[in-house]
């Protein structure tokens, strides 16, 4: 299979839904502004569109693989899915703010990541990466990591979590490490993680459309991905919770982590479990 045609793909479908949601946002943050029309509705017809525009370009240049995403999945002939995720970070979209994203992975049947690609249109960044390749911004190779102490690092935080756990976990990593974020898309944070714009990443109960693509970018950047149970090379995380860091900050952070969040069980992550 040809990685990079597989990378090439993924850049194209990226663009393509960052270029209708685009188009869609203008109008949506107006309409949300000015009328009665609940952010929800507005949010899930950009979605729609830009999920359509993604399905599109994939199904012009790869019309025989299978392709996942928030609206469901569609079958296929090959040893080729495509995770999808339209628009990462509705809520920051339809504000109007740039902390939002599209994103496309590739993935053999097993779960193993093969290219992907995180779309930033609200700042013009496309980050990519394909297996064994390394990670690009906008064409430009992204150096290997430096050493990062936990009281120097910039750690971003998903406060969606089981059992009541946000606010035990933010309470533990703020007296702990440098700075804590919480932005709006999971797939922009890891973009970041991964090209230097913050050191790590903890969010629990996601779905692979969420960090499929970005955990790649992560891992081909030279950084380590996981859940508290412990690392999950080539793929994402089967319990749906991950954790992605410069490789000094992982065991640290994992340590501290485990002491106030519920350790996860399995589950299929919106997937069955031939696709993990």
């Amino acid at each position: 299979m040809d990685l990079d045609e597989l990378l090439d793909v993924a850049r194209t479908a990226a663009q393509a839904g960052g270029r209708t949601a685009a188009f869609w946002r203008h109008r949506a943050h107006r309409l949300f502004l000015e009328t009665d029309v609940p952010p929800g509705l507005l949010i899930g017809e950009a979605r729609g569109d830009a999920e359509r525009a993604v399905r599109s370009a994939l199904t012009r240049l790869r019309p025989n693989d299978g392709v996942i995403g928030p609206e469901g999945s569609s079958a296929g002939r090959t040893h080729v899915r495509w995770i999808i995720g339209p628009i990462d970070g509705s809520v920051d979209y339809v504000y109007g703010r740039p902390d939002w994203a599209v994103s496309v992975a590739a993935a053999a049947p097993g779960g193993a990541l093969l290219a992907g690609v995180v779309f930033e249109p609200a700042l013009g960044l496309v980050t990519e990466a394909r297996l064994g390749s390394g990670t690009a911004t906008n064409g430009d190779r992204v150096p290997l990591p430096g050493r990062r102490e936990m009281p120097d690092a910039l750690v971003e935080v998903g406060l969606v979590g089981r059992g009541g756990s946000a606010g035990r976990t933010v309470d533990a990593l703020v007296p702990r490490v440098g700075e804590v974020r919480r932005g709006g898309s999971t797939a922009a944070a890891l973009a970041r993680v991964a090209t230097g714009r913050a050191d790590a990443l903890w969010a629990a109960e996601l779905k692979p459309w969420d960090c499929a693509a970005g955990v790649l970018l992560v891992q081909e950047a030279g950084g380590r991905v996981g859940d508290l149970v412990g690392p999950s090379p080539r793929s994402w995380p089967g319990s749906g919770d991950v954790l992605a860091a410069v490789p000094d900050l992982w065991n640290p952070l994992r340590a501290l982590l485990a002491e106030v969040h519920p350790p996860p069980t399995p589950t299929e992550c919106g997937m069955v479990v031939t696709d993990r």
